[in-house]
């Protein structure tokens, strides 16, 4: 038998315990008529895991209680909500369009981050200059502009000013250097649908790194440490 540890932060009755597997739709739909089941799916022989509202929980098979938390399985030491979770991430990160990114490419791209950054956030700054260190490792790095204090600030409009400048990396770079554009263009851009985008994958500041398999780094690392974590 598996061996499961759940980190418990809140237990609900549910139904009463049977033998056999009750019908966990059934059971947690009717105990919670205005919640939508968004996935349900069976672990092991003692738990379904269960998304709703992109959160994830846990039933005993008995439909007896419904649990939040944390479960790491003994056996492999792996988390199975952290792996829940990743998955969850890379749906959001491979639905944005590559064409709302700022993508900088090296020669040969062995791996890809998607970092969530913010001009003027000394952290993102500090990244930015990890650039050269990272491309030179082939890593390829795309870019998601992210207002991390929303829009009306100076930020946000020196983020769009940046994305409709006639060389966007350029603009991008300089931005990053601290210098400010003075000619406040407009166009199409994506910075709107990006704070959808951070707020699915609960980005709640810059910079914020994901890696390919849906891992993620929160805040500033130097290109040393984000290759080690690359490859471990």
């Amino acid at each position: 038998m598996k061996s499961i540890f759940i980190t418990l932060s809140l237990i609900l009755f549910v139904s009463c315990a049977k033998k056999e597997d009750a019908d966990i739709n059934k059971i947690v739909s009717d105990a919670y008529p205005n919640v939508s089941i968004e996935s349900l799916k069976k672990i092991d022989e003692n738990f379904h895991e269960i998304i709703i509202n992109n959160q994830i929980y846990y039933a005993t098979n008995d439909g007896k209680y419904l649990i939040v938390g944390s479960v790491i399985d003994l056996d492999t030491k792996e988390s199975i909500t952290e792996n829940t979770k990743m998955e969850q991430r890379l749906k959001v990160i491979n639905s944005i369009d590559q064409s709302y990114q700022v993508i900088y490419k090296p020669d040969k791209t062995d791996y890809v981050l998607t970092i969530f950054t913010d001009a003027s956030c000394p952290y993102c700054q500090k990244l930015h200059n990890e650039l050269s260190g990272l491309l030179e490792n082939n890593i390829e790095v795309r870019y998601v502009l992210f207002s991390r204090n929303g829009k009306d600030v100076d930020a946000y409009e020196q983020l769009v000013s940046a994305w409709c400048a006639d060389n966007r990396l350029e603009a991008i770079d300089s931005i990053f250097q601290g210098d400010l554009i003075d000619d406040n263009t407009t166009c199409i851009n994506p910075l709107d649908r990006n704070f959808e985008y951070a707020g699915a994958l609960s980005v709640e500041g810059t910079p914020t790194i994901f890696l390919e398999d849906g891992r993620i780094i929160p805040g500033y690392q130097s290109y040393e440490k984000i290759l080690a974590f690359i490859k471990n």
